[in-house]
């Protein structure tokens, strides 16, 4: 009799970690969007030109930053968003005849300040994904990113205040073949009595000396604290105004050949009547998806595809990497155009520790062995972009210790059949963007070891419907470069 409750417990225990762990990387608080503030600004810029002469342009920011921050710990805006509406004068002066479409590059001079002090804050490598150019009228060119930190010494209002904007535009002709053009170049400053206040963040002294990083949804949330107490010689609070670098998460370099697998035909639309298809040659690119997994049973998140990686050194887990076919398939018909891609998630390998009951530690892994999506990106004139990605893959759970006690699952411990994924999003998907679903998580076969059965425990816990995803989905990189990490999404 106590052997059998002993070894219930134990199972028990093993189930709460599972739960966790099946689902993503490392637990989350589900506290990433509480705190923030969207902040929007509209500016006109006087921008010269390269060939010569000055002309308006009127340029949107958008930003979400922590409603509060702290002394000596970092303040980091994030989702980014700086949108330039170009007129058709000044398309027709900067672009080359036959230019159809156009991308680039923005930077962004930042002014933050408190009280006195104040620090330059560059915002740089800001990316706009290609934007066709209408047949008549202006064309709004987007631009988005990561930017750094700030962190300050004392209290009181940090205030940021957008100055000189630098935008590089490349053309992109309907010849493929033809010599690329080169860059426009425009360095504008804001017109005279421009309110260029974007936001300002109120900063409290911490009391005790370790108060929580101010949530701001950063992927970074511990960067620059330093955890020390007033008064400690080892404090690296600064003094003044810190507008530091962003560290940086680095990935695998995207490769150099697509990967290999067809489209799932049950996951293409049906084309329009009179729709053109083509079969294409595609590329290799790449992309960063990030997020978080949601179980409905523990009512807890977990993060997906953790931005900071984890460990050091040679042992240092990078975030993985979705590898792409860019452009296998076009259909083409009127007011309509449809790219399908062919994606492969290269997702880490999941380590969790958590504290089951209050006070039991618990470790487990789990493994993701996927099959290649099916990413379908469908443009519409007047219409948001639609993105819907579908996939199936296994999750395989092992090294799972109790107190630091292995407990062996077996080397087959997986979902019983592949979990059926399909997101979606309104972005395209060379640009990246949120996607959201649902999963229904099937039940786990092949866990146990030594006469000992945990599938009925283990599927009892994580089996169900209802469990929600959020992805960000970086921009994509080309092949044989590191790709940009993107922030987590609010949660």
């Amino acid at each position: 009799m106590t052997g059998a409750l002993s070894g219930g417990r134990t199972a028990r225990t093993v189930v709460v970690a599972v739960v966790a762990c099946v689902v993503g990387l490392l637990p989350g608080s589900g506290s990433v969007a509480r705190g923030q503030r969207e902040a929007r600004l509209g500016v006109a810029y006087v921008c010269a030109l390269s060939s010569g002469g000055t002309r308006q342009v009127d340029v949107a920011f958008d930003a979400t930053f922590p409603g509060r921050g702290a002394v000596g710990k970092p303040i980091r805006p994030v989702a980014v968003a700086v949108r330039a509406a170009l007129s058709r004068s000044v398309v027709a002066e900067l672009l080359p005849e036959g230019t159809t479409s156009v991308g680039g590059t923005a930077a962004v001079v930042t002014t933050v300040a408190q009280g006195r002090e104040r620090a330059r804050a560059e915002w740089a490598e800001l990316v706009s994904p290609e934007v066709r150019l209408p047949a008549r009228g202006s064309v709004e060119v987007g631009f988005g990113g990561d930017v750094p930190h700030v962190t300050v010494g004392a209290e009181g209002d940090v205030t940021f205040t957008v100055g000189r904007l630098d935008l590089a535009l490349d053309p992109r002709p309907t010849d493929t073949g033809a010599e690329p053009a080169p860059a426009a170049r425009l360095s504008c400053t804001p017109a005279r009595g421009a309110d260029t206040l974007l936001a300002t963040v109120p900063v409290a002294a911490d009391p005790a000396g370790t108060s929580p990083v101010p949530d701001t949804g950063s992927a970074h949330p511990d960067d620059g604290a330093s955890g020390s107490t007033p008064g400690d010689p080892r404090s690296d609070t600064p003094k003044g105004i810190d507008a530091g670098p962003l560290p940086r998460a680095t990935t695998d370099k995207c490769p150099l050949d697509p990967p290999k697998g067809a489209l799932d035909p049950k996951r293409l639309p049906s084309p329009p009547p009179g729709a053109e298809i083509g079969e294409l040659e595609p590329t290799s690119m790449c992309a960063v998806p990030v997020g978080f997994a949601t179980l409905r049973k523990l009512k807890s998140s977990a993060i997906v595809n953790d931005p900071r990686g984890s460990g050091s050194g040679a042992r240092a887990a990078r975030p993985g990497l979705m590898h792409l076919a860019m452009r296998v398939r076009e259909v083409r018909a009127p007011d309509y155009v449809e790219y399908d891609h062919l994606g492969l998630m290269q997702l880490p390998d999941a380590e969790g520790t958590f504290l089951t009951f209050g006070f039991q530690p618990t470790t487990a892994k789990v493994r993701f062995e996927p099959e290649p999506a099916t990413i379908v990106n469908i443009i519409r004139p007047g219409r948001p972009p639609v993105t819907e990605v579908g996939y199936r893959q296994h999750l395989r759970l092992y090294d799972v210790r109790v107190n630091g006690v292995p407990l062996d699952v077996g080397p087959r411990c997986r979902t019983s059949r592949p979990v059926d994924t399909v997101l979606t999003g309104n972005y395209p998907v060379s640009e990246g963007g949120l996607l959201q679903g649902e999963l229904d998580i099937p039940a786990l076969a092949g866990c146990g070891a030594d006469g000992e059965d945990l599938d009925v425990l283990l599927s009892g816990a994580v089996s169900g419907p209802g469990n929600t995803l959020k992805i960000r989905q970086g921009r994509v990189c080309g092949a044989g470069s590191p790709c940009k990490v993107p922030e987590l999404p609010a949660l």
